[in-house]
């Protein structure tokens, strides 16, 4: 219960970063996307359930301030969270490689189903411009901020995996 509660206020953590520093560090109008590295970080480190879980709290909470369409990035960052998740088998302390490729395709595949969406249903048939000036610049922005959150959020996630150790451990002696 503690990890979940614990989860939540990540999520809203990053959704602050993502509303407030996302805006300050802009570059020609291109902000990396904070909720995406959530689902792709707690899928890779914890498991499928994780991912989807993390995944399904940030996209509501994308969805509810930044969407026209509920439900939508939630599906997305669902998806996202349990691909990432089946990683987790692989997972090895010091590998970043993975988590920034899953970001990279993240990434990328969810803006490109924006784009879908809210362009090219339109008859707006600007794909190449719209790759080349929005989506690869912030899947690049999104998985140099992966790089950088990588070990914090590694080392977060250890510290709440101990405290559930100690309780199992200490439940276990009284036994």
């Amino acid at each position: 219960m503690k990890r979940k509660l614990c989860e939540i206020g990540i999520i809203l953590l990053f959704y602050l970063l993502q509303v407030s520093l996302g805006r300050v560090i802009r570059i020609g109008g291109i902000m990396p996307n904070f909720m995406i590295v959530l689902p792709v970080l707690f899928g890779y480190l914890k498991g499928r359930k994780e991912g989807i879980f993390v995944g399904f709290c940030a996209g509501i909470l994308y969805d509810l301030f930044f969407s026209d369409l509920l439900g939508f990035s939630a599906l997305i960052f669902v998806i996202i969270g349990y691909i990432s998740g089946m990683f987790y088998n692989n997972y090895e302390e010091n590998s970043f490689v993975v988590p920034l490729i899953i970001t990279a395709i993240s990434t990328f595949s969810y803006e490109f189903l924006i784009y879908i969406g809210n362009f090219l249903l339109q008859g707006r048939l600007i794909t190449p411009f719209f790759v080349a000036r929005i989506i690869l610049p912030e899947m690049v922005y999104t998985v140099l901020l992966v790089l950088a959150l990588y070990k914090p959020v590694q080392i977060l996630n250890r510290h709440l995996d101990s405290k559930k150790r100690k309780v199992k451990d200490s439940d276990e002696t009284y036994s």
